[in-house]
């Protein structure tokens, strides 16, 4: 299965497409680089707007500390720049703060991982907060998307699918089915607790007594056939 195939099934794409695109690595799946130009609103990172402007594509808004966009683009797209200085808020934050202003309610975010590690951790643990003030969120790569999960949910899968759990407190208790190995009131106290797990069919019913965030893999690999 590809990715486009993938994400009708477990996040459909609606036509009023929101993005925003951060400084990791560029998206390579062709379908994922057609959000950037069928995006209704495309914020970039200011970091990113060098790779997204080779591309041929002009985005809404560049948003950052504009540390990181060259002096060429600086100029010419000053128009469509807010440059926030703030360096207690990473460039991210301040894309998600612009589409909040902009009353969007669903947004994916492309480019969050990738390249830094650090970058990666701190955008992905980010989602939660993001999700208290858009309604919808996600970040999407090549290799899979991260959603966030409250309390009681159920969650579109493909057969095979690999799903990983994360809290950010440690507290937080999980029930859910559907799973090669099912989870009840299992805690996800560390990191790796709830990681690898693999989807037995279309949907799993999830119950947690804190959000979390849900990983869903783009690898499906169907084990009814020899590998």
């Amino acid at each position: 299965m590809n990715i486009e195939s993938i994400l009708s099934t477990i996040y459909p794409i609606n036509d009023n497409l929101n993005i925003i695109l951060a400084n990791g690595r560029f998206p390579k799946d062709k379908f994922l680089q057609s959000f950037l130009v069928k995006a209704n609103k495309l914020i970039v990172c200011d970091g990113a707007a060098n790779k997204l402007l080779n591309h041929g594509i002009t985005p809404s808004h560049i948003v950052g500390d504009c540390d990181s966009i060259n002096s060429k683009n600086l100029t010419k797209f000053s128009q469509i720049i807010t440059k926030i200085d703030d360096q207690n808020i990473n460039d991210l934050s301040k894309a998600v703060g612009i589409a909040q202003k902009l009353e969007i309610s669903d947004i994916i975010i492309l480019g969050a991982t990738g390249l830094r590690e650090d970058h990666t951790i701190a955008n992905i643990a980010l989602l939660i907060e993001f999700s208290k003030i858009i309604k919808k969120i996600a970040i999407i790569s090549d290799y899979g998307i991260f959603t966030v999960s409250n309390s009681n949910h159920t969650l579109a899968t493909v057969q095979y699918q690999q799903i990983s759990f994360f809290s950010p407190i440690y507290s937080t208790k999980i029930t859910c089915n559907n799973l090669k190995w099912p989870l009840y009131n299992y805690s996800l106290g560390l990191w790796n607790n709830g990681t690898l797990n693999e989807a037995t069919g279309k949907a799993i019913n999830l119950h947690s007594t804190n959000p979390i965030l849900v990983y869903r893999s783009f690898c499906i690999k169907n084990k009814s056939k020899p590998m």
